[in-house]
């Protein structure tokens, strides 16, 4: 058996060089913001023992806007 080996260089762009560095900056960062948006997301939270105690925020559309119906007594 015989076997050729062929060797050619692939010369490419310096932009394509950079674009590559570039997307894969992209792909590394967004990769760090997700994996620490899990494990703060799957960490209990400090107060959570104290979530009990807040009132809830019922704020409809009207709620917020009529503030702006009222006038100001000065």
């Amino acid at each position: 058996m015989t076997f050729s080996a062929s060797s050619s260089q692939v010369t490419r762009s310096p932009i394509t060089i950079a674009a590559g560095f570039i997307g894969a900056f992209i792909l590394a960062s967004l990769a760090v913001q997700l994996v620490r948006s899990q494990t703060s997301a799957s960490s209990p939270s400090v107060n959570a023992g104290q979530a009990s105690n807040v009132e809830p925020v019922i704020a409809s559309q009207a709620a917020m806007w009529s503030v702006l119906g009222t006038s100001e007594a000065n």
